[in-house]
């Protein structure tokens, strides 16, 4: 992955991209189930940087995780860091992205697929061209996992990512001025500043398929803080993956996608020739603004959309009507419809119990923060916390910032309550497991007695809405040092993250491998 910067117009609005191997989004990645996946990140941002690898659990190597202050000391510019790891048995769709400041939603970001079968995968990545048109690309029957249950469900398979997008450096914290599938959107240039560069009617993502075939659609929300509601206008989507757990089918017309969270869903192009709406709409009470908010006048036009297009018609808009439908907004798909496939059993008897509280407040600094358990998160860039554990320091000699949760059980159930106490939604992301949602609900107490103790459903992202709780299980197999934290990237950087510490006593017998302690001051 080679970094720089570049002057593009994904929305038609010219400014300064974070690119990858010349293009935004970054290239995609893609594996199969076992393979050993070595990426050379050469960093040419004239900034520091890092690479997570969203949703690969990491095992054995949680320094290559990818969190500055967590996992790693930060890359150079200048100078060339090598991640090393396996996805082992994961399988899926799974997404790179910077984990230092803000810089994955000025664009350091990209797909990554770990597949079950070798598959040729497309996506919109277009920003040169005026017209972005994609094919897709059949997979190989001849290799494959037999375990997969949807291989001959689908003919072909496409990757789509959803974002919002800005018009300057995410640092200053704006709302969003417009949003992109693919990497391509169009904004009101009417509106644009005077002398920016900016050209009206910018074409829009367009996916061509073939009538009578059946495609996979793997979708990414890789955007900074906005939720999508997702449709394909006359087209249902039917549901078999989320976040790396293949699931029972199940066909819904809109899918809302909060940021970090992966569907795979199957299309079925049995329509007349035509062209359909793609529609990833931002949900616009899911934002979270006030008078005082940057940019709190954008000119967002939240109907986010690109084109289905059949082979064979004709190269313009569609006429097609959205689903009459409404869903529930800024929650997630229902999670008593995500059953996995095959079935397990969740975790019972908690042997490791913690309460993270959420809550907004002013500190001692005056600046207004984000707080778990009233502590806003504040990273060690020069002595991460995998270093500190693998050398010389004890949990109790954590600081109070470090917002760190530890536990030491061997074979052992962590439980996790997420206790909201703001009227806000949050779409919280785990590092280094997928877990079950055992159950939500409003209010600040957790009532056991709804909870889901047979099949719940199983992810690495869930939405907590404002003003609940979250009751989330997993199982203590995978020491290391993960992140888990609100993915809306103005509430990480004001310090809403906390960090698991499981199995410290194992720790040590994995020592970090010298190249990735060198980075270190």
């Amino acid at each position: 992955l080679k970094l720089a910067k570049a002057e593009l117009a994904p929305d038609g609005f010219s400014r300064i991209v974070l690119i990858s191997n010349d293009r935004y989004p970054g290239p995609m990645i893609r594996a199969n189930k076992g393979d050993q996946i070595v990426i050379h990140v050469k960093n040419n941002l004239s900034d520091f940087t890092t690479i997570h690898w969203h949703g690969i659990f990491q095992k054995g190597t949680t320094f290559y995780d990818g969190v500055a202050g967590l996992t790693q000391c930060l890359i150079p510019t200048g100078t060339t860091f090598t991640y090393n790891f396996t996805g082992g048995e994961q399988y899926g769709t799974y997404w790179w992205h910077s984990n230092f400041g803000s810089q994955y939603v000025d664009g350091l970001a990209g797909p990554l697929m770990h597949v079950i079968v070798y598959t040729s995968l497309c996506m919109c990545n277009c920003v040169y061209a005026r017209n972005c048109i994609v094919k897709s690309f059949k997979h190989f029957n001849s290799i494959h996992d037999p375990k997969d249950p949807y291989l001959n469900d689908y003919d072909e398979e496409f990757v789509m990512t959803l974002s919002d997008w800005h018009h300057v450096y995410s640092e200053k914290l704006p709302v969003p001025n417009s949003g992109l599938i693919s990497g391509r959107g169009s904004c009101d240039c009417y509106k644009a500043p005077q002398g920016s560069k900016c050209v009206p009617d910018n074409p829009l993502a367009v996916y061509v398929v073939e009538k009578g075939k059946r495609y996979r659609f793997r979708i990414i929300n890789i955007g900074a803080e906005a939720p999508f509601t997702f449709s394909i206008d006359q087209h249902p989507l039917r549901i078999i993956e989320v976040e790396g757990e293949n699931v029972k089918p199940v066909t819904l017309n809109k899918i809302n996608i909060a940021v970090g969270q992966r569907y795979s869903v199957i299309v079925n192009a049995d329509k007349e020739v035509n062209n359909f709406w793609i529609r990833a709409t931002i949900v616009k009470q899911c934002i979270h603004v006030s008078p005082e908010t940057i940019n709190v006048n954008s000119s967002l036009n939240y109907m986010v959309t690109g084109t289905l297009r059949y082979n064979g018609a004709p190269d313009a808009y569609p006429t097609t009507q959205e689903w009459e439908e409404k869903v529930l907004n800024c929650r997630d798909v229902d999670h008593n419809l995500l059953k996995l496939n095959p079935p397990r059993p969740p975790p019972a008897n908690p042997t490791d119990n913690f309460t993270l509280r959420i809550t907004f407040s002013i500190v001692d600094d005056g600046v207004g923060h984000a707080l778990v358990n009233d502590s806003p998160f504040k990273p060690d860039l020069e002595d991460p916390t995998v270093n500190k554990f693998m050398y010389d320091e004890t949990p109790s000699m954590l600081k109070q910032n470090q917002n760190a949760f530890i536990y030491d059980t061997q074979n052992g159930v962590v439980e996790i309550s997420l206790i909201n106490e703001n009227m806000a939604t949050h779409p919280f992301h785990f590092h280094g497991h997928n877990f079950f949602i055992m159950g939500q609900g409003p209010g600040k107490t957790p009532d056991p007695t709804q909870f889901n103790l047979v099949d719940p459903a199983v992810r690495d992202t869930v939405t907590v809405a404002g003003n609940s709780w979250t009751v989330i299980r997993y199982f203590i197999d995978n020491p290391g040092i993960w992140a888990f934290y609100d993915h809306i990237e103005w509430h990480i950087e004001m310090g809403l993250v906390g960090q698991l510490i499981e199995r410290p006593s194992e720790l040590k017998s994995n020592p970090i491998p010298p190249k990735v302690k060198g980075i270190c001051p």
